[in-house]
């Protein structure tokens, strides 16, 4: 029965080439390609809605939300997903913007006040 993937034990190995440098010596010399015009390449992934990776040009840093990260956690941390509706999660972002709190640091926020009543 013939594999679809040719994982059949009964079909012949390829031989092995005795001189690994006769058989690397058949394939031809690599040339230099043309440098990317990063630019036009740039240009083209926007007209698509693709947004660059390159880092962005000094002093077009943006802060983005003013979030901060923790170097080092002051307690062993767990991972946790939830999934809520948009207009749930949007009143989270704006609750931990308006206090420029970390995610863990509005949940903890909700906690203690919750805990409080």
């Amino acid at each position: 029965m013939s594999g679809k993937f040719g994982l059949d034990d009964h079909e012949e190995t390829p031989p092995v080439a005795e001189n690994l440098s006769a058989a690397l010596s058949t394939f031809g010399a690599v040339r230099p390609r043309a440098p990317i015009d990063l630019p036009a390449v740039d240009a083209a992934a926007e007209r698509h809605g693709f947004v660059s990776r390159e880092a962005p040009a000094p002093g077009s840093i943006s802060v983005g939300h003013g979030r901060r990260r923790r170097a080092v956690p002051a307690e062993p941390v767990r991972h946790l997903a939830i999934r809520l509706p948009v207009s749930q999660y949007d009143r989270f972002v704006a609750f931990a913007d308006r206090f420029k709190a970390t995610y863990p640091e509005a949940l903890k926020k909700l906690l203690d006040g919750a805990e409080a009543e």
